[in-house]
């Protein structure tokens, strides 16, 4: 019994010391940020906001960094550019206004890589769309 608990505790240590999901390795040390918000039912860019703020970036980065989520075709609200020292590190586009289409999306390793919203970043970009600029 005690080399049972031993062997689960070994488990435990080493599922948790990963160093985080491949979405953080990619956007980890973001110093800026800039994001897009397309005019609805197209692909043109109707607003472009940027930010510097770490607070901002890190909140952003969050909510990407969520679980695997289907690959929906519903059309993108927008996408978030995140930069590192002038380099593009990850363009991740965006829906939260599509009823069952709430997602993010990004390149990873040359494979597309969705991810779920929650209801919080969909509120959040949300109002970032409509000119709050609240953090």
């Amino acid at each position: 019994m005690r080399n049972l608990s031993f062997i689960a505790f070994l488990i435990i240590i080493i599922s948790c010391s990963g160093s985080g999901s491949a979405v953080s390795k990619q956007l980890s040390g973001s110093d800026s940020l800039v994001i897009n918000f397309n005019t609805p039912q197209s692909n043109t860019i109707a607003k472009t906001m940027s930010t510097t703020e770490d607070k901002a970036i890190k909140k952003l980065m969050g909510f990407v960094d969520s679980k695997t989520s289907e690959a929906y075709k519903c059309g993108y609200d927008g996408n978030l550019m995140f930069y590192k020292k002038g380099n593009l590190v990850g363009d991740v586009s965006f829906n939260y206004s599509g009823d069952g289409c709430h997602h993010f999306i990004m390149l990873l390793n040359d494979e597309l890589a969705p991810t779920a919203m929650s209801n919080e970043a969909a509120d959040f970009l949300k109002s970032l769309g409509e000119g709050k600029g609240w953090y």
